[in-house]
């Protein structure tokens, strides 16, 4: 690492109650342990800031059927918003390591609360599309939904949930946490690896027109054009903020995620794909979420994860 790190912040984000399995808030200190376990000193390089979860009891179960634990994740989200914000009038680049990826909404609000006039695109690279609502999600899990929280989309036409009153009160606070007005527009986002999503999602995507770039169309435009055509589409765009679901890495790879799914990216793709976003001077922040070591085959497979990270870190700051 280099001076340039001070410009640098990290945020650990600690919940995982959003996730279809609890475990994610543990693949934070994962990475930390491979950081150690391989000599590396990442973690006495850079700043970092801690958001944990502390609203709920273990084995507690949510008393909301289509927003599960809503009343939960809101404030967690809302911390996460504010630090983002504060990293940004700063000046400082935020790289946010999460648990499970409701968490990304928190991001997109705090951007959108730092830069509040400005266009802000997103690229998401995850097997899932998370732009469910509670009106929309079979399950209820809000990690479904972190872009329908950003984007303050209900999905009416698709609807197929009744929700109580307390449900629809939190989900106005978590679409509405910045202002009246999305944090994010649905025309700014672009899908890299997504393949697993039902089909309220496609008519999201359709409606929206959203570009969807599949794992055989990454392979075969290969990485540099596929990030140079990225980027072509978001060129309106002020700032740019890149969130990397690991399930979007082919479980053979990276076992390691509570919602795996095949025919995913290589390792070298995600590991080549980042490196190579983050190197755009729009890029204002990376996340990485949804590590889950219970899953980990061994060791190795919160090593490799780490060295993602330490190279795209490495990457920014060599770009700066």
């Amino acid at each position: 690492m280099n001076d340039l790190a001070k410009n640098v912040r990290i945020v650990e984000v600690y919940s995982d109650v959003a996730g279809h399995k609890k475990g994610a808030s543990l693949g934070i200190d994962a990475l930390r342990d491979s950081s150690k376990a391989i000599n590396a000193e990442y973690y006495e390089t850079l700043q970092f800031d801690r958001i944990k979860n502390d609203y709920i009891e273990e084995g507690g179960e949510s008393r909301f059927e289509h927003a599960k634990y809503a009343d939960v994740i809101e404030p967690v989200i809302s911390k996460l918003a504010h630090k983002i914000k504060d990293i940004r009038d700063e000046k400082k680049f935020p790289i946010v390591i999460a648990g499970d990826h409701s968490s990304c909404a928190g991001t997109m609000h705090g951007l959108k609360m730092a830069h509040p006039d400005a266009e802000i695109g997103v690229i998401y690279i995850d097997a899932h599309a998370d732009i469910h609502s509670p009106y929309t999600s079979g399950s209820g899990n809000m990690h479904g939904m972190p872009l329908a929280m950003a984007c303050a989309i209900d999905n009416l036409e698709s609807q197929r949930n009744e929700l109580s009153d307390e449900e629809k009160e939190y989900w106005e606070r978590l679409k509405h946490m910045v202002s009246d007005e999305p944090s994010i527009k649905p025309e700014n986002i672009v899908f890299c690896a997504v393949r697993d999503y039902q089909q309220e999602e496609v008519d999201l995507i359709k409606r929206h027109k959203i570009p969807l770039y599949s794992v055989a169309e990454i392979t075969k435009k290969g990485i540099s054009a596929t990030v140079e055509e990225i980027f072509k589409k978001l060129e309106y765009c002020d700032h740019i903020y890149v969130s990397f679901d690991v399930d979007s890495v082919d479980p053979l790879y990276v076992p390691g995620t509570g919602t795996p799914a095949r025919n995913g990216l290589s390792y070298e793709q995600a590991m080549q794909l980042n490196i190579e976003l983050i190197k755009n001077e729009k890029v204002c922040c990376w996340e990485m979420a949804e590590i889950n070591p219970l899953y980990n085959n061994s060791q190795d497979d919160s090593d490799r994860i780490f060295k993602i990270l330490e190279k795209v870190t490495q990457s920014l700051l060599n770009h700066y």
